[in-house]
């Protein structure tokens, strides 16, 4: 009995009207994002239109265009863009495609998602390795002293373990010798 009380109640909760179709790209962040959507209705964010006068004038001459599509207001304060249009004759999904070409986010958009942890040890890291580049006078960055501190204690391991440190320790010394002679280290 719980079985077919669960199904149903999923059945029930997973059919909503109006919301996102499930085509509809969902970006949470970034330079254009889906803010809401119901049949005959869109509004979508963009950041590159906040304060950009030219890019409304574009959008609001190139939407109206597009066959179904009935009306179209921009805030350039807000970076926000209402259209609405005739669900039968056009999909928001072709809605958004114009505006990621109208505002030329082609190349924006194609970029990998990068999360706010990652960003940010990238700068503490960069912050990391400017210090370490003036305290050595520029003989060393961060990367190159990283990579002599694996040697150092990977050549330790292998004196005071011999072989019986393989792989640890011949793996350190393996990993920056590697790095060292070929120059690989992230830019």
């Amino acid at each position: 009995m719980h079985i077919i009380t669960g199904l149903l109640f999923a059945g029930l909760m997973g059919k909503k009207k109006g919301g996102l179709s499930p085509l509809m790209p969902r970006w949470s962040a970034g330079p254009l994002r889906t803010v809401h959507a119901l049949p005959g209705r869109v509004r979508f964010v963009a950041s590159p239109l906040e304060g950009n006068e030219k890019a409304r004038s574009v959008l609001m001459e190139k939407l109206p265009r597009i066959e179904g599509v009935e009306s179209v207001e921009v805030n350039p304060v807000s970076g926000s863009v209402l259209i609405r249009f005739q669900d039968d004759l056009v999909k928001p999904e072709l809605l958004f495609a114009a505006l990621v070409r109208l505002l030329g986010l082609e190349a924006e958009l194609d970029k990998p998602p990068e999360s706010v942890l990652s960003r940010e040890l990238r700068v503490v890291g960069d912050s990391l390795n400017r210090a370490v580049h003036a305290k050595t006078g520029g003989l060393l960055d961060l990367w190159s002293a990283v990579l002599i501190l694996l040697a150092a204690v990977g050549t330790r391991k292998l004196i005071q373990q011999g072989m019986g440190a393989f792989p640890a320790g011949f793996t350190l010394v393996w990993w920056a010798a590697n790095d060292l002679l070929r120059g690989k280290h992230p830019k």
